[in-house]
């Protein structure tokens, strides 16, 4: 039996040993490979140093949570006088007492366990952190406490972070803690009244106490929490209600710690219940009860909430750089559709069969040429191409590039093992297969373990070869955007813009992004990696905010200065699209808050469109905004970005009078419309949309082509199969009052409500079922 015990006890230690060894070798294995990978790169070592502060709040955190749940557990270990464990022996059943050794083990183990549990999520603890130690200033306060807006991206994160988990620790220690000793008898409930032991008393009270003053510094840090939108949306009743109310909760907290600790050295359990049933009371009514009373009741909110909001979210969504002026007009109508690009994204990647985001309109073309399309290669064997815009459809060429196959893009997965003596770049960007251990680390990390045999040795890796991974990694704290091809010094490369965002910012309501919604973003990132050597490079975008700026000063020299981009490819930029929208639907909810949502403004098209200035050196993204009811609705203005050497240029044009826009195309089963460009021409404003032959229902389907273009200038519109023809053969645009202007107008507002129903968007759907009856109803004759 001993022997048994003995080699049972091996088992446990081998398996143990086993488990560490795995566990332990798969993570400096990861970690060899990772610091070889971040060393490729100029300031890799601020990588490292980050991956280190994160791993030492982690373990900080768990060392913290494991000595304080173990530690209370011990407390109550103590008072355990001793377990009794029935057993049966054949037709007897006796009693036998848990060894104290056992218990203490098992005590042990417990605290482990739930010091563990209750350290998981601080794996993002190193931004909160980092960003704390060096806050950014953006120099406008909330107009409510007074704060900078950096304290509540910075500061206010970090230390509610800290509060949260103060409050899981003291809450998890507390709940534990109690039923461990009513399981042990040494605290109960009798008659509605709280009975403890001495000993479980003042442990107790001196946990609720703890708990307490956690609560209070909660309510402390709460005002700042619902300025910045912690708590839900921040309305009136959050200001004028939640934020006083926090004072009383905190100061109500501290009372029932004091109680807790009263009734900790003495009993009075009649106390500890009304000071804690008050604390909960009070939470409840300051927090959810009373605000949600103030909410309901319907009561508008102040004119000083409604200014400062609209000042801080133009600064949280890049309208501070908003100007009203005009944009630059084309001289005359034939200069404008012979420069404004009838094709998009999505038509010329079929033509040329690459998907869309390997395509960009170029700026590189004089105002007399035609549109032009960059289409970047997807394939090994495929060559780097422009499609020119005829009247015909697209002239497809060749253009020379200095770089053979594309080994980094967006999209492409897996590693290459290269020879060093391809290419000197290759050398820099690649991982050297060098050293037993390092060949060994990078076999275990990426599972190629060839990496082991000796033809491997001295040969170069190259790894994380998508685009956006590859960006995300240098900058941890961004988020990139779908990539675009642009031509440098003869060679192609993958140009990314970088999003800074944050879901707090103080009185501003949150706008959908992505997978979630953000109360701040800007781009403030320009990344990009060659396509043939992995040369990687992340700028400081021109322009950039102060939260960007905060986030590059940690990562130097890995974010490289504004400065340093290169002229050519920021030439090559276009607006950032994410940042656009995002700026753009803000634009739309503030034309709403001033005017109401009966006059707010709508956009015209629906995404936005990029065309190149008259000029042809820059690179124009724009979006039409109509106001008024659906019958009729007038342009009133036109939103434009664009890329200059001091930044990220956005302007809003007014036209002096506003515009009517011809309707909006209706697909078929046969056609589907194009993008539509509206842009100031000739002192009126010009709008062009082709209509694509793109039949439903066949397989394969053929490449799109246009069977019309349609052209409106100086309220004329005209349509024909090309665009100077739309634009030369164009009437009047008056009203036709005959049956089949009537029927057809009627059968584009017919297939324009069934889209809305079928989207769900009712109030979409009357409009448009209103304007429909208005062309059916016959109109009333006199009598």
């Amino acid at each position: 039996m001993t022997r048994w015990s003995g080699r049972r006890s091996l088992y446990l230690i081998g398996a143990g040993l086993l488990v560490v060894a795995l566990v332990g070798g798969r993570w400096l294995a990861v970690e060899t490979a990772e610091r070889a990978w971040d060393r490729t790169f100029a300031g890799g070592s601020a990588l490292i140093e980050a991956r280190m502060l994160a791993r030492l709040l982690q373990a900080f955190v768990l060392v913290f949570a494991i000595a304080w749940a173990t530690g209370n557990l011990l407390i109550v270990y103590r008072a355990i006088g001793s377990v009794q464990m029935p057993r049966r022996l054949g037709d007897l059943e006796i009693v036998e007492a848990v060894p104290r050794r056992v218990l203490f083990g098992i005590t042990l183990a417990l605290g482990i366990v739930l010091g563990a549990l209750l350290s998981l999520g601080t794996g993002d603890w190193w931004r909160h952190a980092v960003l704390a130690a060096a806050p950014p200033h953006f120099g406008v306060s909330d107009g409510t406490l007074g704060r900078d807006a950096g304290y509540y991206l910075s500061v206010l994160p970090w230390r509610a972070t800290l509060q949260n988990r103060a409050l899981v620790l003291a809450a998890g220690a507390t709940g534990v803690v109690t039923l461990l000793y009513g399981a042990i008898g040494s605290l109960r409930i009798r008659r509605g009244r709280v009975r403890a032991s001495d000993y479980a008393r003042t442990h107790c009270g001196v946990l609720l106490a703890g708990l307490a003053l956690v609560i209070a510094w909660g309510a402390a840090l709460d005002p700042a929490e619902v300025v910045a939108g912690f708590h839900g949306p921040v309305d009136h009743a959050a200001i004028a209600v939640r934020v006083p109310g926090s004072a009383f909760v905190a100061g109500v907290a501290v009372v029932a710690a004091v109680i807790s600790l009263i009734w900790g050295w003495r009993d009075r359990p009649t106390l500890i219940l009304a000071g804690w049933a008050a604390l909960l009371l009070s939470l409840a009514a300051c927090y959810v009860v009373i605000p949600g009373v103030v909410r309901a009741s319907g009561s508008g909110e102040s004119g000083s909430l409604v200014r400062g909001r609209a000042a801080l979210e133009r600064v949280a969504f890049g309208l501070t750089a908003l100007e009203e002026r005009t944009l630059p007009a084309f001289p005359s109508g034939e200069d404008a559709i012979r420069s404004v690009p009838l094709w998009d994204a999505g038509r010329v990647g079929i033509i040329a069969g690459v998907p869309p985001s390997a395509v960009a309109l170029r700026a590189q073309h004089s105002g007399a040429g035609s549109p032009e399309w960059l289409i970047a290669p997807t394939a090994a064997s495929a060559p780097t191409r422009v499609a020119v815009e005829t009247d015909t459809g697209l002239a497809v060429n060749r253009v020379p590039v200095t770089d053979s196959a594309p080994l980094f893009g967006p999209g492409i997965a897996g590693f290459v093992v290269a020879s060093p003596d391809s290419s000197p770049a290759l050398r820099s960007a690649g991982v050297p297969i060098t050293g037993a251990w390092r060949r060994f680390a990078l076999a275990w990390t990426i599972q190629a373990w060839g990496f082991l045999r000796a033809e491997s040795r001295g040969r170069i890796l190259l790894w994380r070869r998508d685009v956006m991974e590859r960006l995300e990694r240098l900058a941890p704290f961004a988020r990139f955007g779908a990539p675009a091809p642009a031509l440098r010094e003869g060679a192609l490369w993958w140009v990314s813009w970088g999003y800074v965002t944050n879901e707090a910012f103080p009185l501003a309501r949150p706008l959908a992004w992505r997978d979630g919604t953000v109360r701040y973003l800007r781009a403030g990132l320009v990344g990009a990696v060659r396509v043939a050597t992995g040369e990687t490079h992340v700028w400081l975008a021109p322009g950039y905010d102060s939260l960007t700026a905060a986030w590059a000063r940690h990562f130097e020299p890995l974010i490289e200065p504004p400065h340093r981009l290169p002229a050519d490819l920021r030439s090559q930029l276009a607006y950032p699209e994410e940042a656009f929208r995002l700026t753009v639907e803000q634009l739309v909810r503030t034309s709403a808050d001033s005017a109401g949502t009966d006059s707010a403004w709508t956009l015209r098209p629906r995404t936005p469109f990029q065309l190149v200035a008259p000029s042809g050196t820059e690179l124009w993204t724009g979006i039409g905004l109509e106001s008024g009811t659906l019958a009729p609705r007038q342009l009133v203005g036109l939103c434009a970005g664009t890329i200059t050497a001091q930044g990220l240029r956005l302007y809003l044009w007014r036209p002096d009078q506003p515009k009517r826009l011809p309707g909006e195309l209706v697909g078929s089963f046969l056609l589907r419309p194009g993008q539509q460009r509206i842009w100031p021409t000739d002192g009126s404003v010009l709008t062009i949309q082709a209509q694509f032959v793109e039949p439903v229902g066949v397989n394969p389907p053929p490449p799109p082509r246009v069977a019309q273009v349609y052209v409106s200038l100086d309220g004329r519109v005209g349509n024909g199969p090309t665009a100077r023809a739309a634009l030369r053969g164009g009437e009047a645009a008056a009203p036709d009052t005959s049956l089949a202007a009537r029927w057809a107008r009627a059968r584009r507002l017919a297939v324009q409500a069934d889209s809305a129903l079928g989207a769900g968007d009712l109030e979409l759907f009357g409009r448009v079922f209103r304007a429909l009856m208005r062309e059916l109803a016959p109109s009333t004759r006199p009598r």
